[in-house]
């Protein structure tokens, strides 16, 4: 994990006082607390901001559900306004490590891709949404 520091403080400490940021590669391990070491299963997730804080929402909803949906929205019928979910995990972050979680999930959707493209030659494009009608 990288974590982005500040050399503010060392600037200020060596007294040079200037503000200049350049990033700080940290090692860190994380120990699991009671139940925190298994796996969240979800197929759905909806951000929010408030308070100054992002809250990511990890739900599930079941596959029968989710495949009425795309039935109806395929057949141009009307979908249900609302289908039930179970809301698996709640995360609240502040602006800054969320940006941070937004450089470490492109650092490892670029690998992901780099993978795909290097496996299949012909179908070389990057990781991109599709028209597909399923839940976000």
């Amino acid at each position: 994990m990288s974590q982005n520091q500040t050399s503010e403080r060392q600037n200020i400490a060596n007294g040079t006082g200037t503000t200049e940021h350049s990033p700080v590669q940290v090692a860190l391990k994380l120990r699991a607390a009671d139940r925190s070491d298994r796996a969240v299963v979800s197929n759905v997730s909806a951000v929010h901001a408030a308070s100054g804080m992002v809250f990511i929402d990890f739900g599930f909803v079941e596959q029968q559900a989710i495949d009425e949906v795309t039935r109806a929205v395929r057949a141009g019928t009307q979908a249900a306004e609302s289908i039930d979910g179970r809301l698996e995990c709640r995360i609240a972050m502040g602006a800054g490590d969320i940006a941070q979680l937004a450089r470490q999930l492109q650092q490892v959707l670029a690998a992901v891709s780099q993978q795909q493209a290097s496996a299949r030659p012909e179908m070389g494009s990057a990781i991109t949404p599709g028209p597909d009608p399923s839940l976000q």
